[in-house]
């Protein structure tokens, strides 16, 4: 009789020690984390062509202009054009980087942020190209070139990274920098609303990818970001 009361008992408390002993699941630790910080190194010799490290991504040296074959030779109006090439974890791209007025992208859709700027606005842009690993898809990067420091105390949307399938929502805040000022712009990158990239520019400049992310948006991303450091 005794076991056949303390059986079930004894069963029920072993149960109830297994539910109390499983963890809740970690929280997120987010992207600016060591985990996701890669170096950024900035080669530029009196004697060697400015190069950009970004972990184990780099550039080529730069080269004035505007590429061959890319969108951007369709633009009426351009300024402070350059193009290189972004290297790393087996794969190549070329970059275009340029300035231009909103009213170039004026036959195009565009989130409601960059839509209401005047026609002259100018605005950065970024042609990221296709990679062997992915070679269907390039990006687009469209970023306000001025930003008011009231956006960056709120980390207000400036700027849009899109492929023909996929769209990432560009963000830029001051919080390594002084609140009111543009001194130190990071420009965060966010995917369906969560952070997933960031760059902050300036003297001493930074750089996270959620290691997470898929590996052909890092490779895009390292390839925007390095584009965004080599304006300096």
């Amino acid at each position: 009789m005794i076991k056949t009361l303390y059986g079930p008992f004894i069963a029920l408390c072993l149960l109830l020690t297994a539910c109390a002993s499983v963890k809740p699941p970690a929280a997120d630790p987010g992207l600016y984390i060591a985990a996701n910080e890669l170096p950024v190194k900035i080669k530029d010799g009196w004697l060697t062509a400015k190069t950009i490290t970004l972990g184990d991504f780099s550039t080529s040296s730069r080269t004035n202009g505007i590429a061959a074959n890319t969108p951007a030779k369709q633009f009426k109006s351009t300024a402070d054009a350059f193009y290189f090439t972004a290297k790393g974890r087996d794969a190549e791209q070329p970059v275009q980087v340029l300035s231009t007025g909103k009213i170039t992208f004026s036959n195009r859709p565009l989130p409601e942020y960059l839509n209401t700027l005047a026609g002259d606005a100018p605005l950065w842009y970024i042609f990221a190209g296709a990679t062997a690993q992915d070679p269907l898809k390039s990006w687009e990067l469209l970023l306000k070139k001025n930003i008011a420091f009231l956006e960056l105390n709120d980390n207000k949307p400036v700027g849009i990274l899109r492929s023909a399938t996929d769209e990432i929502r560009v963000t830029a805040h001051n919080r390594y920098g002084i609140r009111n000022s543009t001194d130190k712009i990071c420009y965060e990158f966010q995917l369906k609303g969560v952070p997933v990239a960031a760059v902050l520019t300036g003297d001493n400049p930074r750089a996270w990818i959620n290691a997470k992310a898929d590996a052909n948006v890092q490779r895009t991303l390292a390839a925007v970001m390095l584009g965004l450091l080599f304006r300096q």
